[in-house]
Order: structure tokens, then sequence, then C-alpha cells
């Protein structure tokens, strides 16, 4: 116990500079240093994830995983008040939200197998994660998270849907503070936190991008959704922020496979002003609405195009009109090391979103071996120097916010290069 102030000390030192280069925010135990291990939207999953009860059976038998779905309802309130302020006490509960049936069963999984990884890798021996199927209503996960306040959880990790989240924190007590995965920062507030990537968060880096570039008119395309409209919404304010103009803006169908009837509307007189070209799209959308970008005249040699973290993703390599093309994302090294261990316990490839699930019971770990109360360990999280995760730096502040670094990266041939580091 003596050096164990001194490695936290080193710890908060080490997350309190400005480099942040290629740490991962894995505190194991006392004696142990930090490990040097090396979308904005639902990606899809490359392979097959495994059964989470073959996975814990055969690789992570030290994790106690909660399988009862019955629950006594005579549990007081003030029973589980009690265990929500003796967190170090005995064991502490972490009660876990995510659609383990339904049409996002798979991403449920792989978030769940990337929690348990961080259990695993964190020796975290003082923590028992209670999991509960979510679903797809929101009735379903309302009484979810009510079963797992019943049975004394003191934190949720979940669910991954801002409607539900939000809701379930009008309907637990406010003592328990939910991490959820949504990239909605509408929903935050205190005691409720969103997880995901930012899309406005996004913008204002990869408006800085631009403004880097000497970039001052501009178009837009984005999907016509709700979450275009927060690219739209937010892409105005930063417009005057960064001096760039924006001239025109075209909005998709998300669900469209045929770009022919809306790659029409592109007109090169209307982009003769513009000197960089916004495209906010994924995969084959993307590479389908770039290159009739480009054969209706909008050359990409002359207009520089941009993107976000939709861009992301090695399927669009190899497309002419995004070469040389710049997108914000968050730093990736850490995740492709996270990606390789992931793989060789499931035999399978997680999804992005199962990068957060790690981090924030990876950092929870750490905050609860140095805090007796729920207050303690939210004073741990919102430090205001941050901290290191799969995805590079994030700070988390007391209303619900999670601030993330992002990197741009260039287009090249056969691969993605980093430019440089964007703090929005």
């Amino acid at each position: 116990m003596k050096y164990f102030y001194f490695f936290i000390f080193l710890f908060v030192i080490s997350c309190a500079t400005e480099n942040f280069m290629l740490e991962e925010v894995i505190i194991i135990e006392e004696n142990q240093s930090v490990e040097e291990d090396n979308k904005e939207e639902v990606i899809e999953e490359k392979e097959e994830t495994q059964n989470i009860e073959t996975v814990n059976k055969n690789k992570l038998k030290n994790i106690e995983i909660d399988k009862s779905e019955k629950i006594q309802k005579s549990v007081k309130k003030e029973e589980i008040k009690e265990v929500k302020h003796t967190l170090l006490e005995n064991i502490v509960k972490i009660g876990i939200l995510l659609p383990l049936s339904g049409e996002n069963k798979k991403l449920g999984i792989s978030i769940s197998n990337a929690l348990e990884m961080a259990l695993f890798e964190t020796k975290s021996r003082n923590i028992q994660l209670l999991f509960k199927d979510s679903g797809e209503s929101l009735e379903k996960a309302i009484q979810a998270a009510i079963e797992l306040e019943q049975e004394g959880v003191a934190i949720i990790i979940g669910p991954i849907f801002a409607f539900q989240a939000s809701e379930i924190r009008k309907n637990i007590s406010e003592d328990i503070p939910i991490f959820s995965f949504t990239n909605d920062g509408t929903i935050k507030k205190d005691g409720l936190w969103a997880l995901g990537f930012s899309p406005k968060q996004q913008v204002r880096a990869i408006f800085n991008e631009m403004k880097f570039h000497s970039i001052t008119n501009i178009s837009l395309i984005v999907p016509k959704n709700i979450y275009g409209d927060i690219i739209l919404q937010e892409s105005r304010k930063a417009s005057i922020l960064n001096n760039i103009k924006i001239n025109n803006m075209y909005r998709y169908n998300k669900k469209s496979k045929d770009f022919s009837k809306f790659s029409m509307a592109f007109n090169k007189e209307n982009f003769i002003k513009d000197d960089g070209l916004l495209i906010v799209a994924s995969g084959k959308q993307l590479k389908e609405i770039s290159s009739r970008a480009q054969y209706r005249g909008i050359d990409p040699k002359k207009i520089k195009f941009f993107g976000i973290s939709g861009w992301n993703n090695h399927e669009i390599l190899g497309e002419p009109a995004l070469l040389g093309g710049y997108f914000v994302a968050a730093q990736q090294f850490s995740y492709e090391t996270f990606v390789s261990r992931y793989f060789r316990l499931y035999d399978a490839v997680p999804n992005e979103i199962s990068g957060l699930g790690y981090d924030i019971l990876a950092l929870l770990s750490v905050g609860l071996k140095n805090s007796k109360t729920t207050q303690q360990l939210i004073t741990f999280l919102t430090n205001t120097s941050g901290f290191n995760g799969i995805f590079g730096f994030f700070k988390i502040d007391s209303n619900g916010g999670v601030y993330r670094k992002f990197v741009s990266y260039e287009v090249m041939k056969r691969n993605f290069v980093k430019k440089r580091d964007i703090m929005p």
C-alpha cells in the first residue's frame, strides 16, 4: 500500500500531459504499471461474435455475470440507497443495459464481450457485472433498469439508445450514475453521460481542419434525418466561427441505394466559388456520392473533400474521388491493438462502440479502487486533466459531457495517414 498513492500520482501526471501519445488508461493493480498496448453510427461487424456464456466458461472464469431474471420486489428503497453509498466495502455491482435480443443483439454482445475483457484485464475482483437485456422498447429498458436498482447496483453502463437513457434517468434513483453509449449529447445531464462520438464535436473539429487548409467557401452533403439536422445546425455555427461560407446544402436519403437522381442536383456552376466539400456519409454511399460528384464536374484536385468519422472505413480506399481527402475521427492506434486482443479472446472483430465500453469500465475500475462513495468516484472521473483510452484523450465533466480529442487523417491509396490532433 505504501507505493499505491505514488503510482496513482504518476498516473494522474501522465494524464495531464498534453501529448497523450499512445497510452491507454489501463491501470491493473497497485503493484503494476500502466499497460501500453497499443463512427457516430453503428458500424457493421465483420465476423460473428461468440456466445457470451461460452467465452465466460472458457476464458473469463473470474467474471461474475448475473443471469437471474427474477426480482425480489420487496427490496426497500432505504436498503438500495445504503448499498449505493458503500461502494468499496464489499463487491461493487455495476448494471449493464444492452440489447441482448432483437436486431441489435450482435452489437449488444460485442459490447458485453468488451466489458468482460476490460474487467478481466484490469483484474478488478471487487466488481460484479449484472447484465440485463434493454431490448428495443422503452418499457423493457426502464423495467430492466428498475430491476438493476432493486438488485443493488451502484452504477449503470448503457443503454445504447438516447430515448431509453433519458427516460431511465427519470425512473431510477439519482444516486446511480448512468453511462450511455449514445452520441446524442442533447440528453446529457447531471448523472447521465453520453459516451458516443459527438457529431457536434466532430463538426467543430472538421471545420477547424478546413480552416487549417485555408478553406473559405464550401458546400455540404448530409443525410436527410435527425443526425443530418444536427450536422447542419452545428455546421452553420462552425462556419461563422471559422469564417467559412456555406454556399450549397444537399440532403440524401440514408436508405437509398441509387444516387443517380440525387447526383443530378450537382451543377458544376454551383460549386465555382467553393474550395471545399463536406460529405457526411460512409461506406458504399460515400464512395458513390463522391464519385458522382466528381463525374458531375466537382474536381477533388481543385475542391478538397472533407468528412467526419463515417469515412473511417478501409472500404473507401481505392475510390479516386476520395484520394487526398481529409476526415476527422478518434485516434485509432490503441483501438487497433484493442481489436487484436479482442480477436484473440473471442475469435471475432468487435464493433467500434465496444471500445467505448472497454474504456468506461477500465476507468471505473481505476476510480473504484480509491473511492468510498459515489461522489468520490465522480470526482475522480471528472478530473480536469482528462484520461487516455482506446480512442485517445478524453475528458468527462460533471454535467454529462464527454469531450474527445480528434485526429485528422488524409486518405491515401492504401491507408489513412494521421496529420494532426484537434481538440474541438
